[in-house]
């Protein structure tokens, strides 16, 4: 969503011109019901309209494209009205804001047209999409949803899978206490992995997608998921080093040397990266 309100906000002033004109190129002298039930046809987006009186108490039906609400004539609009600065053709666009009827984004426009107001609302997808500025931008925000989803949560039942392989194979292994113990860290450590990279994946691209700027929401994950990775290659090394000592077999020494550096290498990585991408926002 907010990648479409700065489309909207990028062509505003075309999208009112073109609000305005089509209003006013209809004939709007007279609001009666058949000349209501022609913006329908002019506008794609519309999706509801209706007329107020001087004193802003609805005195028309709430038209919709497929239907006519007559239970809210009579209904006191004052709310909408408030704070509202009209231009001097008496109109007024207000920005994206999320109808409490419908739950979607819209924008309203409001026309002086004698003692009464004319009163529009706008789906902002249709509207875009009517434009042109947009193609099938619900279908590709519902279908990276989905897909998105579908990984994310397969991710979390996978990190659930190993995280029960691991007290499995601990409580009912055959082998040495400590080659067991050694298997299920390593388990929990790759559950670890995997359900932090799900949860972001989850946060950042299907529950609060819409309520994050993009790009730093693409580095917080991106950041967060290297976190994970060298919080479980740092136990990794841990582990090694342990079992090296153990064991006495000091000829993997040099594995653990290797792993170490690595880790130390993504940490020196990570913190550059994060310092840059924080002095950009």
């Amino acid at each position: 969503m907010i990648s479409l309100i700065k489309a909207y906000q990028q062509h505003k002033s075309e999208i009112e011109r073109f609000i305005i004109d089509n209003v006013n190129h209809n004939d709007i002298i007279e609001l009666d019901h058949k000349s209501l039930e022609r913006f329908f046809q002019t506008f794609k987006s519309l999706k509801q309209l209706y007329v107020t009186n001087e004193n802003y108490h609805q005195n028309s039906p709430s038209f919709s494209r497929d239907s006519k609400d007559t239970s809210s004539i009579g209904t006191n609009r004052t709310a909408l009205f408030k704070t509202k600065k009209f231009n001097e053709n008496g109109e007024y666009i207000s920005s994206p804001y999320i109808s409490s009827l419908t739950g979607k984004t819209i924008i309203t426009f409001i026309k002086k047209v004698g003692n009464s107001y004319l009163v529009m609302d706008f789906g902002l997808i249709d509207l875009l999409e009517e434009l042109g500025y947009v193609t099938h931008a619900l279908f590709f925000t519902r279908s990276n949803k989905l897909i998105y989803g579908l990984i994310g949560y397969g991710l979390t039942l996978l990190s659930i899978i190993l995280i029960l392989y691991s007290f499995i194979s601990f409580l009912f292994s055959d082998s040495s206490l400590i080659e067991t113990t050694f298997k299920s860290i390593i388990s929990l450590t790759l559950g670890l992995a995997v359900f932090d990279l799900g949860k972001n994946l989850l946060e950042h691209e299907v529950v609060y997608k819409d309520n994050n700027p993009h790009e730093k929401s693409d580095s917080k994950m991106f950041i967060k998921f290297l976190i994970s990775i060298i919080t479980a290659l740092s136990i990794e090394a841990l582990m090694l080093v342990l079992k090296i000592s153990l064991t006495k077999n000091y000829d993997d020494i040099l594995n653990a040397v290797y792993l170490i550096s690595g880790v130390s290498l993504m940490i020196a990585t990570l913190a550059l990266f994060y310092k840059f991408t924080t002095n950009n926002h």
